[in-house]
């Protein structure tokens, strides 16, 4: 894609950032771009509010990210994500540490547009929600099963007994799906992948399907509730069934030098030398902090879905290993929680 000197931001900030805004519009200012500081979260953005800017910035961890995704005023505008002060993100183009470099690569183009596909859940034929990572089907109660049938453009492939499954897209393809056996799909691939998560069957393995593909979810049978879960951020109640296509728009990211597939080989090496040996719960509750960035207890368990005691126990490993540590949140003084080291 053809880029262009960046003349006017909007700038969403994550809770706790809100005392930094005058310096951020300030240093945007120095480069000849004009930053407008977002007072109002962007659910309640219309497109129409940003009509006047070329790009949207979030200084956010990757849950502030995804959820921003699933707003429409983002499928007009560029994104450049960027990880606030001591955080490490998995999206952010570059660390905080590296804004001021970024701002002035803006304002002189040099930059790449990299689109990323996005999929879209109708669920009960009606609901529509939309995902960057992941749309993924689980009974609301953690620790048990759910059976379903599997259809991919209406030909059927399995009936199951599993926690779950999932759709996730290349870009999801090194979060949710990658901790329960997902295979790497290199980025900007034109594929997605489904993911049985726990299946009872060993012959249930993860399928890589055209993106263009539609799945469908039907003749769910639980003990509790089901819902469709996306990006881990969104959640409806399942009645009937799940189809889930690619969605129309993508969401485009900036981004400096550096690819999202060096991102992903990086990770991927720092993640198999580390947690190899551990117990799968622990295995989990690590992929979570570092694709979600620094939770609180009751955060992971609500990303997780595991029971409270595993994920202490995931967390007492963790904390043992040097994996992760407990630390002051720098939004909320008051506030305890754990990071991936």
């Amino acid at each position: 894609m053809q880029v262009m000197p960046v003349k006017r931001v909007a700038v969403a900030l994550s809770k706790g950032l809100g005392s930094r805004a005058a310096a951020i519009t300030k240093l945007f200012s120095t480069t000849g771009i004009d930053a407008r500081v977002l007072t109002k979260p962007l659910t309640s953005i219309k497109p129409s509010d940003l009509s006047d800017v070329d790009a949207l910035v979030i200084i956010g961890t990757d849950s502030d990210v995804l959820k921003a995704t699933h707003q429409a005023v983002v499928e007009a505008l560029p994104i450049l994500p960027i990880s606030p002060p001591g955080y490490s993100t998995f999206f952010a183009s570059t660390d905080w540490e590296g804004l001021k470099e970024a701002v002035e690569r803006l304002a002189r183009g040099e930059y790449v547009l990299r689109p990323y596909t996005r999929i879209e859940a109708i669920v009960n034929g009606e609901a529509v929600t939309r995902a960057l990572n992941e749309v993924a089907v689980f009974p609301s109660r953690s620790a048990s099963v759910m059976e379903y049938d599997l259809f991919v453009n209406k030909e059927f492939v399995w009936r199951d007994k599993a926690d779950g499954i999932l759709i996730a897209t290349p870009a999801g393809s090194t979060a949710y799906a990658f901790s329960v056996g997902g295979p790497i799909v290199m980025p900007h691939s034109k594929v997605l992948e489904v993911v049985p998560v726990n299946t009872v069957n060993p012959l249930r393995r993860a399928l890589v399907i055209p993106e263009d593909a539609e799945v469908t979810i039907t003749n769910i049978s639980s003990r509790y509730v089901v819902e469709v879960i996306a990006d881990g951020v969104e959640r409806v109640r399942v009645r009937e069934e799940v189809r889930v296509v690619k969605a129309p728009s993508p969401v485009t990211f900036i981004r400096f030098g550096e690819g999202l597939s060096d991102v992903i080989e990086r990770k991927v090496r720092v993640v198999a030398g580390e947690v190899k040996d551990l117990p799968p719960s622990a295995k989990y509750v690590l992929k979570m902090l570092k694709v979600y960035g620094p939770a609180s207890t009751k955060e992971l368990l609500a990303l997780t879905g595991l029971p409270e005691r595993t994920v202490r126990h995931a967390l007492s490993v963790l904390l043992r290993r040097g994996l992760v540590r407990r630390v002051t949140d720098l939004r909320d003084l008051r506030r305890r929680v754990y990071r991936a080291v």
